[in-house]
């Protein structure tokens, strides 16, 4: 057997001043010149008083760990057998002993492993409570050893969190990280500094063990984590917890995510390294009373320690770890449902409240809970209200569309035709919100069409909503027929209303070259109804540097961009030319040169006017001239002196 170790430095055994399973008592004390610190961990030897296949053993496996409930506690090793493993400050006990170095940049080195034995009198009890004063107490004779240990544990917790960790404590609320970033409760008694020194403590004791067991090739049950892609970084994951801590509601929501979309950590017999404190190996050794892991390990490191047989086959150790994974996995979907459930109830009592005076996510939340059984009065006519009132998003009408039950038809048409006539660019939002939520249906598919000349398409579009053709919906851009036809195809598919024409039915009047309002000369004939116009009035244009530049080198396509977007006609060309046809342009016969008129190059721009039939409005111009109705960038003119102004 190998020597242990002693020292006469005092430990300290930080825990509530009511427990009765103290595992680990530590020393730090600082390195002269402000080197560092020098830092012993005292590990209780359980597995020297629990022996392999025993009672208290058997019992620990079945039981996994302590469990701490509101009006008492469930020891893992039995009362009897923890007891005689806990390190107490009256009496002596066999420890695993870890000793190094933490620099001034956080790192815990010169690692040394082995067997301890803690005389009676060296442990000091100190309470949570207790540590804020005797930190601010210089004359306390225990402030100078716990000051060290404060000052150690925000060095090393400031080199996890400069190394990508989520490292939180709220001591003032009683919220923490834990090792896989879920957020879990500190217990009233507990939310002191002190809670984060034990922490960091044991993280750098357990990562110290586990980097010397790799060293040692040793297989333990190492502790692993690995990344979930769609958790999302450190850094957002940070400012959404400071974001959430002052809502308890938001709160409870942001810990259900986290413990969703956090993976759980497991216990391997080989090293994958640790993602959630970033370590590249990482262990449980500190709680051998609590944890069965911990105990498993420390009989495996004592024996090699003691140059004994290994207590556990490769086999073995890989099937313990695998079922101890399995009891993680049910427990955490057991709070999972917790978390549900606990939603739901809220849910609930908010459904049957002031529905206008929820914000748009417990709406959404509301809205989602009741989709699947009849509509009620008061939320068709919150709905209603939302939807004139510009306030539903694409994830509601994606739930909405979803609502199965006949008395949701009437709300869910008016919605989709309000939002497809105010809002056409959200349907594909929509569409692929509903795909997200429901990823075993085929996609929404679109089938596009294009006709007419290339300075003037014509775009019909169709989409397919869950096995239903939508209608075709034409548009001279692409973009607006593709969100026309993804309403159409959601209306069509709650209606079931399928259209299976396979061709488009194009319009059968192509665009006029022709002027379409009457020439001002004719008199209008009473009799006829006055015709519709446009009230459109395209907003005003900042044409300068780069834009300007823009729409010079391609006037044409310009003009006809902006029409589309300005919900305006597009613009119509009429030419004119002079001369012969082999050289048009050219002076008239018997025309000198410097005679002849100045040719126009172009001798007239226009657009359908956007005012009403009639309508005359002043201009110092001749009849020749005109004014884009866009912008004062392109006046087309008859002197050929200015063309494009």
């Amino acid at each position: 057997m190998t020597s242990t170790t002693t020292d006469v430095s005092t430990l300290l055994m930080i825990d509530s001043a009511s427990a009765r399973d103290r595992d680990d008592a530590f020393s730090v004390i600082p390195l002269a010149g402000g080197r560092g610190w020098a830092v012993e961990v005292h590990i209780a030897g359980v597995a020297d008083v629990v022996e392999l296949g025993s009672v208290a053993d058997e019992q620990a496996f079945l039981r996994a760990e302590t469990r701490y409930l509101r009006s008492r506690t469930i020891p893992m090793l039995g009362d009897l057998a923890e007891q005689a493993a806990t390190l107490t400050a009256e009496s002596g006990r066999t420890s695993l002993r870890v000793t190094g170095t933490i620099t001034t940049d956080g790192r815990l080195v010169g690692v040394a492993v082995g067997r301890g034995q803690i005389p009676s009198g060296r442990c000091v009890a100190v309470d949570h409570a207790e540590v804020p004063g005797i930190l601010t107490d210089p004359a306390h004779p225990l402030h100078l050893p716990l000051a060290a240990a404060d000052a150690a544990a925000q060095v090393l917790l400031t080199a996890r969190r400069d190394g990508g960790a989520l490292a939180f404590y709220d001591l003032t609320r009683g919220w923490a990280s834990n090792e896989d970033g879920a957020i879990v409760a500190i217990a009233a008694e507990l939310r002191t500094v002190a809670y984060v020194i034990v922490q960091e403590m044991m993280i750098a004791t357990n990562e110290a063990v586990a980097l010397w067991c790799v060293e040692q090739g040793l297989p333990i049950l190492f502790r692993n984590h690995r990344p979930n892609p769609v958790a999302g970084s450190t850094d957002e994951l940070m400012h959404e917890i400071a974001a959430a801590a002052g809502d308890p509601d938001l709160f409870a929501k942001l810990r259900g995510r986290l413990l969703s979309t956090l993976r759980a950590a497991t216990y391997d017999p080989t090293v994958h390294g640790h993602y959630g404190l970033r370590l590249s190996a990482y262990s449980h050794v500190t709680s051998p009373l609590r944890r069965v892991a911990d105990l498993i390990n420390q009989r495996i490191i004592f024996a090699h320690l003691d140059s004994s047989p290994a207590p556990y086959t490769p086999d073995q150790l890989a099937a313990l770890g695998a079922d101890l994974n399995r009891r993680t996995r049910a427990a955490r979907e057991a709070k999972k449902n917790h978390f549900k459930h606990a939603d739901q109830r809220i849910v609930a009592e908010q459904a049957t409240a002031d529905l206008s005076a929820l914000d748009s996510r417990r709406f959404h939340k509301v809205l989602k809970a009741e989709a699947a059984a009849p509509l009620r009065a008061e939320l068709a006519a919150e709905l209603a209200r939302r939807v004139e009132a510009d306030l539903l998003t694409a994830p509601d009408v994606a739930v909405l569309i979803d609502a199965a039950d006949p008395t949701w038809l009437p709300i869910q048409l008016r919605v989709l035709d309000t939002l497809a006539d105010t809002h056409p660019e959200m349907g594909p939002s929509v569409a692929s919100v509903w795909r997200q939520s429901h990823p075993d249906q085929p996609p929404t598919d679109l089938e596009i069409r294009r006709n007419g000349a290339d300075h003037n398409p014509l775009f019909a579009v169709r989409a397919t909503h869950r096995g239903i053709h939508g209608p075709w919906a034409t548009s001279t851009a692409k973009k607006p027929a593709e969100q026309a036809a993804l309403w159409a195809a959601m209306r069509a598919q709650l209606t079931e209303t399928d259209n299976p024409d396979t061709d488009p039915d194009w319009p059968t009047t192509q665009p006029s070259l022709q002027p379409s309002s009457r020439p001002t000369s004719e008199e209008p004939d009473p009799a006829a109804p006055e015709a519709p116009h446009r009230t459109t009035t395209p907003a005003a244009l900042n044409l300068e540097g780069a834009k300007k530049s823009k729409a010079l080198s391609n006037p044409i396509a310009w003009l006809m961009s902006l029409a589309q977007n300005n919900d305006q006609d597009p613009p119509v060309w009429e030419f004119h030319t002079e001369g012969p046809a082999h050289a048009p342009g050219s002076p008239p016969p018997h025309t000198s040169p410097a005679t002849a008129p100045p040719l126009p190059r172009l001798r007239r721009l226009r657009r359908k006017p956007h005012r009403p039939p009639h309508s005359s409005r002043p201009s110092s111009r001749s009849s020749e001239d005109h004014e884009c109705p866009f912008c004062p960038l392109f006046t087309v003119v008859n002197n050929g002196q200015n063309g494009h102004a």
